[in-house]
């Protein structure tokens, strides 16, 4: 190699918004497994979006031993921000980086992180030879996005064709199935809205309900036409990656207002299931086709 030519490594960089529940992390580690065995051979990081959450785990690494026994990576515990886990590939020689959100939709925090891909390849050198990277760029969400490449009903049939196995459990119980996602108060949640209507498609014979912790749909759009099903028993899972603070406490949590307990007060069964779709080994799978698509797109070979 020229010695004034830089080195040019390829990796993939996760970006989750991050957990501080130990329990919800085998979502955040099954996503990154699931991504390791379709692409051998790539570097994969992760990066926690969270200012708050990130502050917690580097409390928590003063006492270190203490949560590598409850089975937390050191991944976790020195998890960095977008920018600096960013920084840190670069510095290690990593100049073409896909970033890959682990979000379900196209919101407020996929809006920001494209914002900062946008502003690193604004990035300009005197000499090209030293600009820092050679490609960064941003694939797209669970539920995609907008635009023509890439047909969004398309990405949101897969998302619902691989979540068949909360179907199965619903079908099982002979109850709804009621998702609660995360949502956003600043865009339009009709995505999901559009996937509550394509889980009815798919599986008709299970009625399908896809509310949001903020934004519309909240369980007060629907919960009466939940109550005038007659069926009294509901599935209740999170619409998330992880089954972190919101699954715990928002959704199934020992307050009045959560989720479990304004269905119970309408003489409802609740059966919660705290795990968040990265567990589900198909849906986790979907953000290696994301990246390999991605890639495509912009001319990465992945090649190692």
């Amino acid at each position: 190699m020229n010695s004034k030519e830089q080195t040019n490594k390829k990796a993939i960089l996760l970006a989750h918004f991050g957990t501080t529940f130990p329990s919800a992390l085998v979502s955040l580690t099954n996503t990154k497994r699931m991504i390791q065995e379709r692409l051998p051979g790539i570097k994969i990081k992760i990066s926690f979006t969270s200012n708050i959450i990130r502050g917690i785990w580097r409390k928590r690494r003063s006492d270190r031993e203490k949560w590598l026994a409850q089975g937390v990576p050191d991944e976790v515990l020195d998890a960095q921000s977008i920018l600096g886990a960013i920084g840190a590939l670069q510095d290690d020689g990593y100049r073409t980086i896909i970033v890959q959100p682990t979000h379900i939709a196209h919101g407020e925090q996929y809006e920001d992180l494209s914002s900062y891909i946008a502003g690193l390849n604004g990035i300009k050198t005197v000499k090209e030879r030293w600009m820092p990277f050679d490609k960064i760029v941003v694939s797209r969400p669970a539920l995609g996005t907008h635009g023509v490449m890439h047909d969004y009903h398309d990405d949101m049939k897969e998302v619902v064709s691989v979540l068949e196995p909360d179907v199965e459990i619903a079908r099982r119980e002979k109850s709804l199935l009621v998702y609660v996602g995360h949502g956003n108060e600043y865009f339009s949640t009709g995505i999901y809205i559009e996937t509550q209507n394509e889980f009815r498609k798919q599986y008709p014979d299970v009625l399908t309900f896809i509310g949001q912790v903020e934004g519309y749909p909240d369980l007060d759009d629907f919960l009466q036409e939940i109550v005038a099903t007659n069926i009294k028993r509901v599935v209740l899972k999170p619409f998330m990656l992880t089954a972190g603070d919101h699954a715990h406490n928002d959704i199934a949590g020992d307050d009045d207002d959560s989720w479990a307990n304004r269905l119970r007060e309408q003489g409802i069964e609740v059966i919660n299931v705290m795990e968040g779709l990265g567990s589900n080994d198909g849906f986790a799978s979907l953000y290696a086709k994301r990246i390999i698509e991605t890639a495509s797109d912009n001319g990465i070979v992945l090649n190692g």
